[in-house]
């Protein structure tokens, strides 16, 4: 099942386009990878509970336990609309579902390593299909366009189609559906493909431009610059800090001289949306004056405005989990620093600020955990994979292969690039990205035999 999902979820929106079923059982189809990792994850508690099986001890088994609880407590405190708290967490639920489902299954090295090939893989078709919708022109823009269809629950509606505002002129988003996740999901694809690297050959570095060109070629600036991100992360642990900070060094000089010939501060941004810009210009153009004004009524407005709103109002448990009614009681608070009226569209942009909104201090801190126990996960087994002689001192068993330091660092550098990229959209709800991330974590801890596990429990009927 696993195996399937990882190739499957990012065809996802191209394969349904063309089932011959009605708008509404396309839409209900759209939970299918869902209910898989379920039902897999409800047969594998099943199965080690009748056995006697421990389960894996993870170094995020607490913090998940202490978001949820506050999740939990922020919806009875502030009364939060049950159906609409549900569906509010329900895309980040899922996938924490599939982790554990993947960290205590027993795979081997050689299945970890066809699902890092596999994702390889599906990259090499999102690159082909970005060709030719690049090269293709409209008829091939067309082909590749999800369905559009709209989707009524409880209440609640949502729709599916490519990017409800629009699409940046010349951009590519191969088959998923959207151009944002088309970048985040090859970042992931370029982390897995530079985790492969051990010597900076020509052929290595080519494939690594290709890659990052096709990113820049989403037009998300927030992909583009988590691409060097990521780069920078893989080199600094193989290379180490002093080449790392000559890189970085002269990446930014680089960079400063096309910020001054191709977009000096008093040039207007130009939305790309609505001109044709270029990849460069695309860039730069957020470094300009005129889009740090746009800035301040969207992302930016965000963290200046809406942070300081919920702490002083509502600081330890948020407004509540329901979005919508979140979004009422922010724009009605009595102290208010909000630079505009709130509405659905973009609120949950700036990730770690939604998260504050709806949990406060108590959920945004479990939720940062998450990640910083994942760090420094990953950067343990790195340091053991590297120096096997303090595994043994420790008298630890620990997988020794090269596939166990390649799981680590891509960990490493995923999870870096994720917690920049929670500061421009909400990365981990969408499906091209949150799944392959969650999967390779899980992938980290079953690649990892010296972690414990929990006292086995057996049931019996």
């Amino acid at each position: 099942m696993i195996y399937f999902l990882t190739g499957y979820v990012a065809f996802e929106e191209f394969i349904l386009k063309f089932l011959p079923v009605s708008d509404a059982l396309y839409s209900y189809l759209r939970f299918f990878g869902e209910i898989i990792i379920y039902v897999a994850f409800g047969k594998l508690v099943i199965h080690k509970l009748h056995r006697g099986i421990p389960f894996v001890k993870t170094a995020i088994d607490l913090p998940v336990i202490g978001f949820y609880s506050v999740v939990l407590l922020s919806m009875i405190v502030n009364r939060s609309p049950l159906i609409g708290s549900l569906y509010n967490i329900r895309p980040f639920a899922r996938y924490i579902v599939l982790f554990y489902l993947v960290a205590n299954s027993t795979l081997s090295e050689r299945r970890i390593t066809t699902l890092l090939r596999i994702i390889l893989v599906v990259g090499v078709f999102q690159l082909v299909a970005g060709i030719v919708q690049w090269v293709g022109g409209p008829a091939a823009f067309d082909f590749f366009l999800p369905r559009e269809s709209t989707l009524t629950i409880g209440g609640f509606t949502k729709e599916y189609r490519l990017l409800e505002l629009g699409r940046e002129i010349g951009s590519v988003y191969g088959t998923l559906g959207d151009t944002v996740i088309y970048g985040v999901f090859m970042i992931l694809v370029l982390v897995i493909y530079l985790s492969r690297i051990r010597r900076l050959e020509y052929l290595n570095l080519l494939g690594a431009v290709i890659l990052f060109f096709f990113i820049a070629r989403s037009y998300s600036r927030a992909a583009t610059f988590s691409a060097l991100l990521a780069g920078g992360a893989w080199f600094y642990f193989h290379h180490g800090w002093e080449k790392t900070l000559r890189l970085a060094l002269a990446t930014v000089l680089i960079f400063g001289i096309l910020l001054v010939v191709v977009n000096p501060f008093s040039l207007e941004y130009i939305n790309p949306r609505k001109a044709r810009v270029g990849l460069v210009g695309n860039v730069t153009g957020v470094f300009s004056g005129s889009y740090v004004r746009v800035a301040q009524k969207q992302r930016l407005g965000a963290l200046i405005g809406n942070v300081p709103t919920v702490l002083v109002n509502k600081p330890i448990l948020g407004y509540g989990a329901d979005q919508n009614t979140t979004i009422e009681r922010l724009n009605m608070s009595k102290r208010s620093f909000l630079l505009k009226v709130l509405s659905k569209n973009g609120f949950k942009d700036v990730y770690w600020v939604a998260i504050l909104c709806f949990y406060g201090i108590l959920g945004l801190g479990f939720f940062a955990l998450i990640f910083y126990q994942l760090f420094r996960a990953a950067l343990r087994l790195y340091k053991r994979s590297i120096n096997p002689s303090s595994v043994v001192e420790a008298g630890l068993v620990s997988a020794r292969s090269g596939v166990t330091q390649r799981i680590a660092i891509i960990m490493l550098c995923l999870v870096a690039v994720t917690v920049f990229l929670l500061f421009f959209n909400r990365t981990l709800e969408f499906r091209g990205y949150g799944f392959y991330f969650w999967l390779c974590a899980g992938l980290m801890f079953a690649s990892d035999r010296s972690i414990p596990t929990y006292r086995p429990l057996r049931i019996t009927l």
